[in-house]
Order: C-alpha cells, then sequence, then structure tokens
C-alpha cells in the first residue's frame, strides 16, 4: 500500500494530484479526485484522525464558501469548498504515511542541498509537535475558564490559544538554533545511514497516477 512506496514517489504524485485538483474546475471531476483520497484513507486505518483533521479545517473551508457565496454563487462556493477540502486531504495522507526523516533522506540521496532537506524535515517534525502543544494550550485554557472548542462562538476566545502558541513556538525556535550551532550544523561530510531505491511499485504507483491526472484532465476539457 501508500506505506511501502519510496518517499520520493510519494512526493510525486502528491504533487501531480495537487495540480490536477488544483485545476480541476468542475464539480464531478474534484468528486471523483477525491476518491482515490479517501480510499488510502479508509485502507490506511486512518479514519478517526482524518475525522480530526476535518473538524480542524471546516472553519476555513465554510468561512470560503461564504465568500465565495456572497460574491459570486453557490456553484463556485461549492467549488471552492471541494477544492480546499481535496487539496488538505492529499497534504493530510501524505503527512500521515511518510515520516519526515523518509522523506529527507530519500530526497537528500538524490543531491538536495542538506540546508534546505533539513529546514524541510524539521518542519514537518514540528507539525506533530505544534499539534500537541496545541491541545496542551486548549486544555490549560478550558481549566481557566475559557472555551475553546471549535466553531464561531469561540472565535473571539482565540487570542489565548494563538498568543501562548507564538510565544512557544519562538522559544522552541531559539532552542533548536543553539542545538544546531553546539552540534555543527555547517560541517560538511555527512553520510545516510539508510539507501532508498525505487522499486517496482513504484513505478507502478507513479504511472497509475499519472494516467488517472491525465484522465481527470480530460474530463476537465
Amino acid at each position: 500500500m501508500v506505506f511501502h512506496l519510496d518517499p520520493r514517489a510519494k512526493t510525486l504524485m502528491a504533487l501531480l494530484w495537487t495540480v490536477v485538483l488544483s485545476t480541476a474546475g468542475s464539480i464531478p471531476v474534484l468528486l471523483i479526485g477525491m476518491m482515490p483520497v479517501l480510499l488510502i484513507v479508509w485502507f490506511s486505518n486512518q479514519q478517526h484522525a482524518f475525522l480530526r483533521w476535518l473538524r480542524l479545517i471546516a472553519l476555513m473551508i465554510t468561512g470560503w464558501m461564504i465568500i465565495a457565496l456572497l460574491t459570486l454563487d453557490w456553484q463556485t462556493a461549492l467549488t471552492v469548498g471541494l477544492r480546499i477540502l481535496a487539496l488538505s486531504s492529499i497534504f493530510f495522507i501524505f503527512l500521515r504515511t511518510t515520516t519526515p526523516e523518509d522523506l529527507g533522506g530519500a530526497w537528500q540521496q538524490t543531491g538536495a542541498p542538506f540546508p534546505l532537506i533539513f529546514l524541510l524535515t524539521t518542519s514537518l517534525q514540528y507539525v506533530q509537535v505544534m499539534e500537541q502543544r496545541i491541545q496542551q494550550i486548549i486544555a490549560a485554557q478550558r481549566a481557566r475558564g475559557i472555551p475553546l472548542e471549535p466553531g464561531w462562538r469561540a472565535l473571539r476566545y482565540y487570542p489565548a490559544l494563538l498568543v501562548p502558541l507564538l510565544v512557544q513556538s519562538l522559544v522552541a525556535a531559539g532552542h533548536l538554533a543553539a542545538a544546531m550551532e553546539a552540534r555543527g550544523f555547517s560541517r560538511a561530510g555527512r553520510r545516510q545511514f539508510l539507501t532508498y531505491r525505487w522499486r517496482l511499485r513504484d513505478w507502478l504507483a507513479l504511472g497509475m497516477t499519472v494516467m488517472a491526472a491525465g484522465f481527470l484532465l480530460w474530463l476537465s476539457l
């Protein structure tokens, strides 16, 4: 399944599907493009995590749909909502099935600059760290009587979440910079522990993605 593919193949597949669904302008094409993503979510047993992810982005999707509905029409509003849902779902399943270490190691093996790879992997690693800190801040603010449940009613209380999160992020960035300097980040001659190889299943998965993308583009014409 997707878990056993090379990280570079998964990156190319996710980018290709993102481009296709970004250019799709019809509701049926977006619905068809969402089907493989939902199947991967189902077969990878990520249903509960996906539902939690939907709760987090539901407010954003609703806001953009309301703006599109007030300025354009309901079809455009539905298209905008489906496109945001599709694109966010692609990167959800990509991040849930690819560890930052494997992603960085595979692309570094192709000759990509190490500072760029380090920036990418560190950013992805901090996604889970930030998620844990958000949950901790929400629990702490609830104990103080500040409701931070997802929804419009809690919108005015969001500064109680964003300000502590921003402060903790700046402190964490300072600690990371100090640790990098102490460990000689700029030292040359780094080597990888693992070796990543493209296999037949990677070529097959990428080829099927290319054909499916071509089919969706043909439907969009």
